[in-house]
């Protein structure tokens, strides 16, 4: 990758090590930055995906594919490039503003209803409670939930859990579009929706980064990945490449 092009987002030796689980304050994400990455941190806290030493640098026009197994740090990094999670050691730079995050589906609170977590969700994103408000209806009419955002979380299939985070996430526009294995979500008018709205962001976006378990996706969306294992950057090149390698 040239440095003639624009550097917009680094990550310079980051590890991130999770914290023990504790208790939260739904009411206080909307006050300080610090909770909010306690809370995304806390939500991971018994699983082993970690980073360590991860070096990675991302350009203005970038569509970058990350892949891995099952606990490889993929989502892990997605919350770093998002500013939700905070590294242990070292750096990470931005210069854009990141806001979108798919991967919303994997610390939402399960006790709470969906329109509960559609202000957890907006906060961790770094949303004010007035900026929430005003994008609720758009949230749920997107999402098609109807009555059921009044509803527990845990009380819906995991379409739906995925319904509602895709439609958080792209509901906010940033100029990093991140999106965590989240691409097909729903029945296939619900997945047409999805690919319209994508299109329109993906125009908008300066820098995305994909995670997903379709080669297809990969392959057909991106012009470099990055292949992560056990918290690691096995290979960061062509998408050729790395699924090479990956296979």
């Amino acid at each position: 990758m040239s440095d003639e092009k624009n550097l917009v987002v680094e990550l310079d030796d980051v590890t991130l090590k999770y914290a023990n689980s504790t208790s939260f304050n739904l009411k206080r994400l909307f006050l300080s930055k610090h909770e909010r990455q306690r809370v995304v941190s806390n939500s991971n806290a018994n699983r082993e995906a970690a980073l360590s030493n991860v070096s990675l640098k991302f350009y203005e026009g970038d569509i970058v594919g990350i892949v891995g197994r099952n606990g490889a740090g993929k989502s892990t990094i997605c919350k770093v490039l998002s500013g939700v999670l905070e590294p242990t050691s070292g750096k990470f730079y931005s210069k854009l503003d990141v806001g979108s995050l798919l991967s919303l589906n994997s610390f939402f609170a399960k006790e709470l209803s969906g329109l509960d977590n559609i202000y957890l969700a907006g906060a961790l994103l770094g949303k004010t409670k007035k900026e929430i408000e005003e994008k609720i209806e758009e949230i749920i009419d997107f999402s098609e939930l109807e009555d059921s955002i009044y509803k527990p979380i845990e009380t819906y299939s995991s379409g739906m859990v995925s319904r509602l985070a895709f439609s958080i996430a792209t509901t906010y526009r940033s100029d990093i579009l991140i999106i965590d294995e989240v691409l097909s979500v729903g029945d296939k008018y619900f997945r047409e929706k999805c690919k319209k709205r994508m299109h329109e962001i993906m125009q908008q976006s300066r820098l995305i980064i994909i995670v997903s378990h379709s080669d297809s996706d990969i392959k057909n969306m991106c012009n470099r990945a990055v292949y992560l294992d056990k918290g690691r950057v096995i290979l960061d090149s062509s998408v050729d490449e790395v699924m090479d390698k990956y296979k």
